[in-house]
């Protein structure tokens, strides 16, 4: 019992009984209480005019109690008689009685009245199956009854319905805890159940995609790993043999740290990476000077634009944004760093920042290697790289990062490039004052 009233479906009917057949109760019963009223004084009345027709009748006809009941019965009267004995009513009640006056009797149920023919005293009630009184209340009764019934019967039929689509979600539920990822809802219903069914439908899609996203990025970290662990592994095993040259030692200990390196960078990425894909890092959103940022980023590869003689050209309109400060830093630098890696020495890098009506727009142009069509299409893919063998210091990650912070931001990024004329790389991110 205790299980059946900690379900929806019995406390569905709790409710329902406590909130629909209640007020019916209490509504029946004032309605009762006060039409019975009425029709009480109704059948008085009628109880009244007939005893005093019967009182006419026995003066002008000169007729006995008997025969004057015999004229006025009635299958909807119950008439008693008894001797008038004096002792038995009080002095006003002889009185009347003596006067040929109707007395009305109070009963519990029904009305009554008496009085008195030949020294008889003549007692009127109504049928107690037949008279209005009776016929009213059976009738309430039943109509309580019928209301009730039918009332539960739909109310049963409406939470069975719903509940039976609650249980299908549940049923899901239990799969999808098991592993099942392929399960969906079926529901086509516009209320609460059927939003739940598609929210859960777009649930079950949402970590089917992740499984896979998890399964490829767990196959190709094994494969990335793979090659620097062994290169560090191969580079330290030549390390420990006596016979190895100085040259060579310090050789193979800077392979070494170079490799450990890009474990590093490959490791931090795929974390950073994997916190975006999941959300566990939400946007940090602030009011910020967007170029200001981009010179610091700028900035920050001073000593490789040096090292490279590369001619940075910036041109940047006073913008300021509102959004997470931290990630977008990211974007200008993995951007600038892809920039400057595939730039040909002595080449140009030209940084734009503009502010239109309804966006802010970044481009990033270098008369570098640039890229074939393929190769385009393909540089949001995760772990790929145009030509590993020229840039083994990438992990393959940078664009993907950049495509999801910018998504995140609600733009997007547009990337043009020609084989060996160069690259153009444009986001652009909306223009947000009030976020």
């Amino acid at each position: 019992m205790k299980r059946f009233f900690s379900s929806i479906y019995g406390r569905f009917l709790t409710i329902f009984f406590g909130l629909l057949l209640i007020p019916i109760l209490l509504t029946l019963t004032l309605f009762l209480t006060f039409q019975m009223n009425a029709l009480t004084s109704q059948v008085e009345t009628m109880l009244v005019e007939r005893a005093e027709s019967m009182l006419t009748a026995s003066e002008r006809y000169k007729l006995g109690a008997d025969e004057v009941i015999n004229l006025f019965s009635e299958r909807t009267l119950v008439v008693e008689t008894d001797r008038y004995a004096a002792t038995n009513w009080s002095v006003a009640e002889r009185a009347r009685l003596e006067r040929g006056d109707v007395l009305t009797v109070s009963d519990e149920r029904l009305p009554a009245v008496t009085l008195l023919i030949d020294r008889t005293v003549v007692t009127l009630t109504p049928n107690a199956d037949e008279n209005p009184v009776s016929i009213f209340r059976d009738l309430s009764f039943q109509t309580l009854l019928l209301t009730a019934l039918v009332s539960s019967v739909l109310v049963l039929f409406a939470v069975r319905l719903m509940t039976r689509r609650i249980d299908r979600v549940t049923e899901a539920a239990s799969k999808v805890a098991s592993g099942d990822l392929t399960v969906r809802v079926h529901d086509g219903g516009d209320d609460e159940i059927g939003k739940l069914a598609s929210q859960f439908n777009q649930m079950t899609e949402t970590l089917a995609t992740n499984e896979s996203k998890n399964e490829e990025l767990t196959a190709i970290m094994a494969h990335e790993f793979k090659t620097p662990v062994a290169s560090i592994l191969g580079y330290a095993t030549l390390l420990k043999r006596d016979d190895v040259p100085t040259e060579k030692r310090v050789n193979y200990a800077t392979m070494i740290e170079q490799e450990g390196k890009r474990l590093s960078r490959l490791s931090r990425d795929l974390l950073r990476l994997a916190k975006l894909d999941h959300s566990v890092v939400g946007l940090d959103v602030s009011r910020f000077s967007l170029s200001e940022q981009m010179r610091e980023s700028i900035l920050s590869f001073e000593r490789e634009s040096s090292r490279k003689r590369l001619n940075l050209i910036a041109e940047l309109d006073e913008v300021e944004m509102v959004g997470d400060a931290g990630l977008l830093q990211q974007v200008w630098i993995n951007l600038i760093q892809n920039t400057m890696t595939h730039s040909y020495d002595g080449g140009t890098i030209r940084i734009k920042l503009m502010q239109t009506a309804e966006s802010i727009v970044c481009e990033i142009t270098d008369d570098g290697e640039g890229m074939t069509p393929e190769q385009v299409s393909r540089m949001y893919e995760r772990f790929y790289q145009a030509d590993p063998s020229r840039h083994q210091g990438g992990s393959g990650l940078g664009m993907a990062i950049v495509q999801k912070i910018v998504t995140l931001h609600g733009g997007h990024v547009d990337v043009t490039s020609e084989l060996k004329s160069g690259t153009t790389v444009r986001v652009t991110l909306p223009d947000q004052k009030d976020r």
